[in-house]
């Protein structure tokens, strides 16, 4: 993750992992036949994808403004995501055609991925460095 220095090649490639990750509990649910599962987690996956491209979008436009006004857009824009993320929650508890742990794991898809990829990435870096050491 960190030879990537391009916002929206990042952006692509944890899209393209998380949607990789993500076809085994997909396949899986639909092998099980639980409809509701499979909804519930596109639900989460589609708007955890929406919410990615948002934040970024955030950031591109606060980067252009001054600090004191950055900083409070951002922390505005969290509030805002944070209510989103309560929204899509309460619409799968309240909903019995999508199920609302799917959905959760769904909506933090992306969050499981990038932390995921950081601990493979640290773990190689890691591993390098002994290597290097040996040598």
């Amino acid at each position: 993750m960190k030879e990537i220095q391009d916002p929206v090649k990042m952006q692509k490639e944890i899209i393209k992992k998380t949607y990789l990750i993500s076809l085994f509990p997909i396949i899986s649910s639909l092998i099980a036949g639980s409809f509701d599962v499979f909804l519930g987690f596109i639900f989460g996956l589609i708007i955890s994808t929406l919410l990615l491209r948002i934040k970024y979008n955030n950031i591109r436009r606060a980067l252009d403004m001054n600090m004191e006004k950055a900083e409070k857009f951002i922390r505005n824009r969290y509030f805002i995501e944070y209510a989103l993320y309560f929204i899509v929650l309460f619409t799968s508890a309240r909903n019995t055609r999508i199920n609302f742990l799917a959905a959760a794991v769904g909506l933090f898809m992306m969050k499981f991925t990038v932390v995921l990829w950081s601990v493979i990435d640290l773990f190689k870096d890691t591993f390098q460095s002994k290597i290097d050491e040996y040598k």
